[in-house]
């Protein structure tokens, strides 16, 4: 089965927004991005493929490990 590849943002504007990790149950595919809890629209940063992505992800953005939610 095919599946589309999500268009990924550039920079994301992370101010009162709370990083997290999405994972889709039904294919695997993981996406780090951005909730915005007041519309609950999630931004994404960057695909997922493995832990150098997660690594990458925490320092493009300069966050911790405890700042990350699951989704």
């Amino acid at each position: 089965m095919l599946v589309a590849k999500r268009e990924v943002s550039e920079r994301i504007d992370i101010l009162n927004k709370k990083p997290m990790i999405r994972k889709n149950q039904s294919t695997g595919e993981m996406l780090a991005g951005f909730l915005d809890p007041i519309s609950g629209a999630f931004e994404v940063a960057m695909e997922i493929n493995d832990e150098q992505d997660i690594d990458d992800f925490i320092e493009e953005y300069d966050l911790s490990v405890v700042m990350i939610s699951k989704m």
